[in-house]
């Protein structure tokens, strides 16, 4: 049988000899060719796992919220027994964003659409993207459910139901805190969460609690036992 090795070490050979100067043309380009390919390949695989600039890893949840306002939500968990199933996990949330769409709460039938969705190595990864951060917050509402006072996405004036506390600091002065009272009078949008994960805004972040970590433009929020987290952001 010929082979790949066989074919390589056959490559190589005339390669390195100049033996049949005709065969040695046509095998670089062959060569060439299969480059390219795997680059795109392994250039889509990467876009796959990334919210923004983000490249999610098994346990992670990550956003990304760009400058026109839509949201990008990924989550990479671990998918390791026997009874799991990829294609009923795939169809099982392909019909909650159709069922997202369809409800009266979404802002229209894109509001939601699956991005990617792939299961490697006992991981599922699943990236999602919304039309708007309302969409995105409605639908961690709906489905998520967090506690009451725990998620909170928008304009720090229409917040109701989450109690803006704790010290704050700008990402690049984190001598200085800023009082809960300040950011409470800003006219800014804010992010609030109650779990660990990693956060990309194509705005500015202008101040984060100081539970946060911040790390080449990501903001980390705390994890769940370490209290609520908060993004005071702007996307102008």
């Amino acid at each position: 049988m010929y082979t790949v090795d066989k074919f390589l070490e056959e490559g190589y050979e005339v390669l390195a000899t100049g033996r049949n100067p005709v065969m040695a043309d046509m095998l670089k380009k062959k060569i060439i060719s299969l480059l390219m390919v795997m680059t795109i390949a392994l250039t889509f695989v990467g876009c796959d796992n990334k919210v923004g600039d983000i490249a999610l890893e098994k346990g992670q949840t990550a956003i990304h919220i760009s400058k026109d306002g839509k949201v990008q939500y990924g989550v990479a968990e671990s998918f390791d027994k026997d009874y799991y199933d990829k294609k009923e996990l795939k169809s099982t949330v392909e019909n909650e964003v159709d069922e997202f769409n369809s409800d009266s709460d979404a802002s229209g039938k894109d509001a939601l659409s699956l991005k990617s969705m792939d299961v490697k190595k006992d991981v599922a990864t699943m990236i999602m993207e919304f039309a708007s951060t309302t969409d995105f917050g409605t639908y961690i509402l709906k489905y998520n459910n967090p506690d009451k006072g725990t998620f909170y996405i928008g304009n720090i004036s229409d917040n109701e139901d989450c109690e803006i506390k704790g010290k704050f600091y700008a990402p690049d002065n984190k001598k200085k805190s800023v009082s809960e009272d300040k950011i409470s009078d800003l006219d800014d949008n804010i992010l609030i969460v109650n779990e660990q994960m990693k956060v990309q805004i194509e705005g500015t972040v202008k101040y984060v609690s100081e539970n946060c970590k911040i790390s080449d433009g990501v903001v980390e929020t705390a994890k769940t036992d370490d209290g609520i987290s908060y993004i005071v952001y702007t996307l102008k």
